[in-house]
């Protein structure tokens, strides 16, 4: 076989340049069937051209491509077993086992792939040696991941260029420096190449976080060098996250970052260093400006954030963070640490000002503890051990309630409360429960002193009409007895 491959590949550079088109045409013009026994032998000669790699003998052939793949995609492959060659659907390697490692870290392995699919370019299928490898494909990847495997990743995008690699229908892991799972993500689509014709180097990821598809997208023009963009869309909430970096500077990264959700554009100035990111305040934007300013540490992670937000209605907003909250809470995987503050300050609302949410991760769990919500010149509601759950396929927000009251009379004339039933109060202790599929409140246990004794009255509340009546029999009910 050696010797008749041999000959072959003498022979195929003296018919590269071959005119078959022209050939064909005279050939019909002369001897139609010949010219169809001609097109039977080209089809046949294509054919076992593409067949030639299958006869190669691939038991030392894992350090050529070793070494391709190191030149092509700076990706370290090792530990390789069982190379097959195929034709279809286009000539290929397949690798069935094989590490892949960072060309920077050879200690860190990436991922252990199987069925590992290396396309090739049909020129010089003929010589082995000389045989180009063109893009890279694993399907069902399970990646992984720790905080150094992000700081390699981010190495290779900054510094190599690469061929083609593909990603399908794979599954990340992220572990924190104790090895133990944070985050998980399912990741259907993963495409990074360099775009040699317009000199960009480009990553886009299609997949789902935390229940919800998003789209990432990464690019950098090589024109200009310092300057890196991405996007992050979710389409569950839809919330569109546009970034743009610059690296002119040494010792950090100058950011800005385009939130938009809720209707709301918040536009973010940070700095970002090895261990941290720094959200600066551009104080020069208005006071109904939305905003986010804070620090996250990167190592160990932790976040201190303080949300603005304006324009945007109490139950919007509420309906947005408790159901998110609700598919963080049910994640298996939610460990990480950090306080974010929501500020909403003006709010076109005839009953309530001012909405603080204290939002608390802690390993895996959720304390919204200290949030309140002021009630136009009256007082402040307090929300104390909030809790999110499911009830008959509707979620629901229950919460106690300490409300104090800053002025009396105003509460009074808000809500038409008779002389005869007035008395002295400067706090009510209350439930209530919210159906957020369906808007509706509910309201249990009012007391007008503190106490742990669970009464059996139980209200629904859809609207200020409802409000009012209810307070009006409890303040007739306390000034009786």
């Amino acid at each position: 076989m050696k010797k008749y491959l041999s000959k072959i590949q003498n022979f195929l550079p003296k018919i590269q340049n071959f005119k078959i088109k022209y050939f064909i045409s005279e050939l019909k013009r002369r001897n139609p069937f010949g010219a169809i026994i001609a097109l039977i032998t080209f089809i046949f000669l294509i054919l076992f051209y593409f067949t030639i790699p299958a006869y190669y003998n691939y038991e030392n052939f894992d350090k050529e491509i070793q070494k391709k793949v190191l030149k092509d995609f700076k990706i370290d492959i090792k530990n390789i077993k069982k190379i097959r060659y195929s034709i279809l659907p286009v000539p290929h390697f397949l690798i069935e086992e094989s590490d892949l490692y960072f060309v920077n870290d050879s200690k860190e392995k990436i991922i252990n792939a199987k069925n590992l699919k290396i396309n090739v370019f049909t020129k010089n299928l003929h010589k082995k040696e000389k045989i180009e490898l063109k893009n890279i494909i694993l399907n069902k990847a399970t990646l992984d991941l720790q905080f150094m495997d992000i700081k390699n990743f981010y190495q290779h995008i900054k510094n190599h260029n690469t061929k083609p690699i593909y990603l399908n229908n794979s599954n990340l892991f992220f572990r924190d420096k104790d090895k133990e799972i944070i985050l998980i993500s399912k990741i259907k689509k993963f495409e990074y190449f360099f775009n040699l014709q317009n000199n960009e180097k480009k990553l886009n990821i299609l997949g789902n976080l935390f229940g919800s598809n998003f789209n990432f997208k990464w690019d950098k023009d090589f024109l200009n060098p310092h300057i890196t963009k991405s996007s992050f869309k979710f389409s569950n909430p839809n919330i569109n996250i546009t970034s743009k970096f610059d690296r002119k500077n040494i010792s950090y990264v100058k950011s800005q970052t385009t939130v938009n959700f809720l209707q709301n554009n918040i536009v973010l100035n940070y700095n970002l260093n090895n261990n941290s990111i720094e959200l600066v305040d551009d104080k020069s934007k208005k006071i109904n400006y939305s905003k986010l300013v804070g620090d996250i540490n990167l190592n160990p992670f932790f976040f201190d954030l303080n949300l603005i937000l304006s324009g945007i209605s109490i139950e919007t907003l509420l309906n947005n963070v408790f159901l998110n909250l609700y598919k963080l809470n049910k994640s298996s995987h939610l460990n990480f640490n950090g306080n974010l503050k929501i500020n909403l300050n003006h709010i076109n609302n005839r009953l309530f000002e001012r909405l603080v949410l204290n939002i608390n991760f802690l390993e895996n769990e959720i304390n919204l503890n200290k949030s309140s919500l002021n009630l136009k010149k009256v007082g402040k509601i307090n929300f104390s051990d909030p809790l999110i759950y499911e009830k008959n396929e509707k979620v629901y927000v229950k919460s106690k309630i300490t409300f104090d009251v800053n002025d009396q009379q105003e509460l009074y004339k808000r809500f038409l409360i008779p002389r005869q039933n007035r008395i002295d109060l400067k706090k009510v202790y209350f439930e209530l429960e919210y159906n957020i599929d369906e808007g509706n409140y509910y309201l249990s246990d009012i007391n007008f002193t503190e106490s742990t004794e669970q009464t059996a009255k139980f209200y629904e509340v859809n609207n200020f009409q409802q409000l009012n009546t209810i307070i009006s029999k409890e303040f007739k009910k306390v000034s009786l007895d």
